[in-house]
């Protein structure tokens, strides 16, 4: 006998798919693609505040050029001709803990951090113990600091979406103040980075830690896609080293 499992997600049947409950075909071209993602994650619909944020976020993780190992490791399969799908995978896989993992160590620490606050004790007393713990003990508190950016654009435009749509809490308000602390402490710029910024949101919109790293997987997917079908046009089995890299695309041009 086989053992019967279930599932809420989707279901089957002929000429019919429900995703959460609701018909495929009528979410086709009625919600968008940020929505979608909500949905089939949470199982219901967000709020179209909840839908702008998760579109900022999806949009902010698009590609970081050929500076990310994904993209690099994309582009290399992609040089030996495999199809495109293989190439996609490759990139995908770089993904985890040091490349697209900052945001899922980020959320976590933002929520072990708020479990250590005494009853009594601000937010700002909590933030300047734990980061004094932090450097210390020589851990480096993930989701601050960038290699290339000292001021992230991203995590400001995020946070202010975030602000603007009043998806920001605790979490968000938390992370600005170790951003603060951190260099007030270590009298350098270590601003809360573009995976910090996601990781606090969704921990301020409910979700899961994993989706952190899921949500950077999703957006960073269309940018491999362009430097896979780029790659296509270059001569074939090469050597992808990031810092040769010349830009000869648009150049800097104004959103109508």
């Amino acid at each position: 006998m086989t053992e019967e499992w279930e599932t809420k997600i989707t279901k089957v049947t002929p000429n019919e798919l429900l995703i959460r409950g609701y018909p495929l075909d009528e979410l086709i071209g009625s919600i968008t693609f940020a929505s979608g993602i909500f949905l089939i994650i949470r199982g219901e619909l967000p709020s179209l505040r909840e839908e702008k944020v998760i579109d900022a976020i999806l949009v902010s993780s698009i590609d970081h050029g050929v500076t990310a190992p994904s993209a690099v490791a994309a582009r290399t399969v992609a040089s030996c001709g495999v199809p495109i799908t293989t190439a996609m995978g490759t990139g995908i896989l770089a993904i985890g803990d040091y490349h697209g993992g900052a945001g899922e160590k980020c959320f976590k620490f933002l929520k072990e951090t708020l479990q250590k606050k005494k009853n009594d004790q601000s937010l700002q007393n909590l933030v300047a113990t734990v980061v004094q713990a932090a450097r210390e003990q020589k851990i480096r508190i993930p989701g601050f600091g960038h290699r290339y950016h000292t001021q992230d654009p991203r995590t400001m435009k995020l946070l202010k979406i975030a602000d603007q749509e009043k998806i920001s809490g605790v979490y968000v308000n938390l992370a600005q103040l170790i951003a603060k602390e951190l260099s007030y402490q270590s009298q350098k710029s270590l601003p809360l980075n573009v995976d910090g910024a996601i990781g606090a949101i969704l921990a301020d919109m409910g979700f899961e830690a994993s989706t952190a790293k899921a949500f950077f997987a999703i957006s960073r997917i269309a940018g491999l896609t362009a430097h896979i079908l780029e790659e296509y046009t270059q001569r074939p089995v090469r050597t992808i080293i990031p810092s040769e890299a010349k830009y000869t695309g648009n150049p800097k041009r104004n959103l109508a």
